[in-house]
């Protein structure tokens, strides 16, 4: 509930899931240049279910971890998430990609007695990016890398159509986050390195 309350989250009845899955498919319809015709019904979840928040220690305080597998804009994310690294060069300075890069990391690091590593963790991050500004952001970088005009409204469209996905149900309720993005995403580390 602290969650809840603390990431203004906006509590509904209403399942969304299938007013997003429409607006999955008209995004993939309007977005030729991101979902080629031929490709685009490999984005589509055809039986998309409202996530469920994840709750990974007993007794202690959870973390906003979505499950995204079944959300409507699952698979589009997973694409989006690969093209976006060929759209804009992030160079992960802030975020640990994955173990095996940490790890890869390390052995790089020339070792010595008095090393001392530091790791910094913010809290609730991803649910506190403000998503307009995250959008003005990624229109920026668009135009820094002289993206076409079609193929940046496309990026920008899908961004903000995979940050508006922000919703889970716990007690019987769909919560919906209005700002920032969960944990969970295949975006969420791309958007977070953006912003």
């Amino acid at each position: 509930m602290n969650i809840i309350s603390q990431n203004n989250l906006i509590v509904t009845n209403n399942n969304v899931t299938k007013k997003f899955q429409k607006d999955v498919r008209n995004t993939i319809n309007e977005c030729q240049e991101i979902a080629h015709n031929n490709n685009k019904w490999k984005y589509i979840h055809l039986n998309p279910t409202t996530p469920v928040i994840k709750v990974h220690i007993v007794d202690k305080p959870i973390r906003p971890i979505v499950n995204w597998r079944n959300v409507p804009a699952c698979k589009l994310a997973k694409m989006f998430s690969e093209k976006m690294k060929t759209y804009i060069h992030l160079p992960y300075v802030f975020n640990v990609r994955n173990t095996t890069t940490l790890i890869e990391d390390f052995t790089n690091i020339p070792f010595d007695q008095n090393l001392k590593i530091a790791s910094f963790d913010t809290d609730n991050m991803n649910s506190n990016v403000p998503i307009d500004e995250l959008l003005n952001i990624i229109n920026i970088i668009c135009d820094k890398y002289i993206m076409e005009d079609k193929l940046k409204q496309e990026v920008i469209k899908v961004s903000k159509l995979l940050t508006d996905q922000n919703y889970f149900i716990f007690q019987n309720g769909v919560h919906l986050q209005k700002e920032g993005f969960t944990m969970g995403a295949p975006t969420s580390s791309n958007f977070s390195e953006i912003y």
